[in-house]
């Protein structure tokens, strides 16, 4: 996170909103994050599960519905609704996604999703 913004702090505790990829990762028993600017209080959700095979196709399909991504895991997606910039991953049974008001392109998350995928390995 340092690399892409040094004024981003770690939230010591999260709990997500329920209908956000964060609240669908803790249900899955996955692990969520969030992190705050210091400056400005724009927050950044990282969250990453194995929700299973149905699941799993069902989150993907409903991805499709962004722009595809490429270079980020076996498959990625980005899409903004309502201020909030989504980029997310597929990456062998992992769900990956980061959602920020600070993500206006896939571009503004790729840093953050590579690191994140990358720890699925």
């Amino acid at each position: 996170m340092y690399d892409f913004n040094p004024n981003f702090g770690l939230l010591a505790s999260f709990d997500p909103a329920s209908n956000t990829l964060a609240a669908q990762a803790v249900q899955d028993k996955g692990t969520v994050c969030r992190w705050m600017n210091q400056t400005s209080r724009i927050t950044i959700d990282i969250a990453i599960s194995s929700p299973g095979p149905t699941s799993f196709a069902a989150a993907k399909a409903a991805a499709k519905s962004g722009s595809a991504v490429n270079g980020i895991g076996d498959a990625a997606y980005f899409s903004v609704s309502g201020g909030i910039g989504t980029l997310q991953a597929f990456s062998g049974e992992f769900w990956v996604s980061a959602a920020s008001p600070a993500f206006a392109s896939s571009d503004d998350a790729a840093t953050i999703m590579a690191s994140a995928v990358a720890s699925t390995n």
